[in-house]
């Protein structure tokens, strides 16, 4: 939607660090915009992106690929992404019981991802992450996208599509 965002996405710099990640054969997956306004914007449940190789015979630490995200304005501890370090190399975790045995939601060993504005951050689609309600009186807006090594693509079934639950990811795709 945004030709910024398109460049953005397309920045030799970050192409460089994707191709570095996943190696030369990658593909783009996705984008998003969080909005989170002073005071205003909510939390997200701590979770971990991807769904479709969990269970996989070839499940790796990098399988369901990483994102870029960038932020358009300073963060802080209150309206920042929150992460727990190697949590992506451990499959997929059972989060409600992980924070019913920490007692909190405030997860032992998580850390703030703070950045200023311009920064990138890059975090493994498999890592549990989160962010709290931006109690601060900052704004927060950042743009998220990702990518993913194109075997991990090639003949997975989409497990989010709206349109036909039937979609396998080929080459014409």
């Amino acid at each position: 939607i945004m030709d910024s965002g398109l460049r953005l996405y397309g920045h030799p710099d970050l192409l460089a660090v994707a191709a570095s990640i996943n190696g030369d054969d990658f593909v783009p997956y996705n984008d998003a915009i969080f909005v989170k306004q002073p005071g205003l914007g909510g939390s997200v449940s701590w979770h971990q992106d991807g769904v479709t190789h969990w269970n996989s015979p070839e499940w790796n630490e990098g399988i369901h690929g990483f994102n870029f995200q960038v932020q358009l304005y300073d963060t802080s501890a209150m309206s920042c992404l929150w992460v727990a370090p190697g949590s992506h190399k451990a499959g997929k975790i059972d989060i409600e019981k992980l924070i019913e045995e920490n007692g909190s939601e405030q997860l032992e060993g998580a850390v703030p991802l703070h950045a200023k504005a311009g920064d990138v951050t890059i975090v493994n689609r498999q890592m549990l992450h989160g962010s709290f309600a931006n109690s601060s009186p900052d704004l927060r807006i950042s743009l998220t996208f990702g990518f993913h090594r194109r075997q991990s693509v090639l003949g997975a079934k989409a497990a989010l599509a709206m349109e036909d639950d039937n979609v396998t990811y080929d080459e014409q795709r």
